[in-house]
């Protein structure tokens, strides 16, 4: 009989989807969505959630939080009661602050509380980017120097293991031509978003090269622009399965966030030889190596010279280059670590 896991998310994404995939093939995962779709119904949700737990705690090996926040107080609580083991898959927003743009777990009182006693409670931490644990932060200077979860929690004693994404070769392929001098990026666009993945740079750089073009996908309806360049051509959701062919037909891929933690869109790009350009920000400059650009501080003069010299490059060698650096660097099998740390807390645990 399989083990049983209780599997907590706030937010149903793909890395969400393909960890319970993943999880499901060793172990029987009971899922909890506390994704209120209004701020008035957060409590409501705790108390959905407290009965969840109540019913499904007895027979549970360990309780897995995608993130950390509301959602991920009262299983690390449980967890702490009933001597389970416990782990907090952390992505990003809930190891940093950034007050210029009203971003970041740490950046709200309420919620860096709740994040704060999550990770204080929380026996392991798996991280998709050890910047995330803490690391000098230098692409701008609007924001703290430092940025992740034990900057702002120094206390923290939980130990972490690392883990990032790995990504489908197969799923992600090159399956159209690509257009002469094209850019995508892939970004929900709300207006902290706008400046946070980089948007703002993107249509100053549709003004500067009026021969190229500019795709953005994940635009939102109420968004409201004082202008858009003719060049940039903005589109709203787009399924998942059709994002190969987008990504296919244009040259180069835009990853210019103010802060990420391991973004999959740019490797799924890459998979698809889009030429990275991103920003010196967590796992990005990682992620593009030797097969792209990276933007060492936020300065349109600077980013106009990377695409320059983007556009000069041997395109289609550097876009090869960018798929198979994905390949090698983050298979499938890399994601496969989380099972095994979910396996041996799972055996610390029963050897007390």
């Amino acid at each position: 009989m399989k083990s049983k896991i209780i599997y907590t998310y706030p937010t149903y994404g793909s890395f969400v989807r393909n960890d319970i995939a993943l999880l499901s093939k060793y172990y029987e995962v009971r899922t909890f969505a506390f994704d209120p779709p209004k701020k008035i119904l957060t409590p409501f949700y705790f108390f959905r959630q407290f009965f969840f737990l109540l019913f499904n705690i007895k027979s549970t090996s360990i309780l897995i939080c995608q993130f950390a926040g509301y959602h991920s107080f009262l299983p690390n609580l449980f967890a702490i009661i009933t001597k389970k083991a416990s782990l907090n898959v952390l992505g990003g927003t809930e190891c940093v602050s950034f007050p210029s743009i009203n971003y970041g777990n740490f950046n709200k009182f309420l919620l860096g509380f709740f994040t704060k006693w999550s990770l204080k409670m929380v026996k392991h931490i798996a991280p998709v980017h050890e910047s995330l644990v803490i690391s000098d932060y230098t692409y701008t200077t609007d924001d703290y120097p430092q940025q992740g979860y034990k900057h702002f929690c120094p206390s923290i004693k939980a130990p972490h293991t690392t883990i990032c994404y790995g990504y489908s070769s197969t799923q992600f392929y090159k399956s159209k031509d690509k257009k002469s001098n094209s850019f995508i990026t892939v970004a929900y666009l709300n207006a902290p978003n706008y400046y946070r993945k980089g948007i703002d740079l993107i249509f100053e750089m549709a003004l500067r090269f009026p021969e190229s073009t500019f795709t953005i996908i994940g635009n939102n309806s109420q968004m409201k622009y004082t202008s858009i360049p003719t060049n940039v051509c903005l589109i709203s959701s787009v399924p998942y399965e059709e994002l190969k062919d987008y990504y296919s037909s244009h040259e180069f891929y835009f990853q210019l966030s103010i802060c990420e933690g391991f973004p999959s869109a740019i490797c799924e790009a890459m998979l698809c030889e889009c030429i990275p350009i991103g920003s010196n920000v967590a796992a990005i400059p990682e992620i593009i190596g030797d097969a792209g650009y990276v933007l060492y501080k936020k300065d349109v003069n600077d980013l106009e010279q990377l695409i320059n010299k983007a556009l000069a490059s041997e395109k289609k060698e550097l876009g090869i280059k960018a798929r198979n650096r994905i390949i090698t660097k983050y298979p499938p099998q890399e994601r496969e670590k989380l099972s095994a740390l979910v396996a041996e807390l799972i055996d610390n645990k029963n050897s007390l």
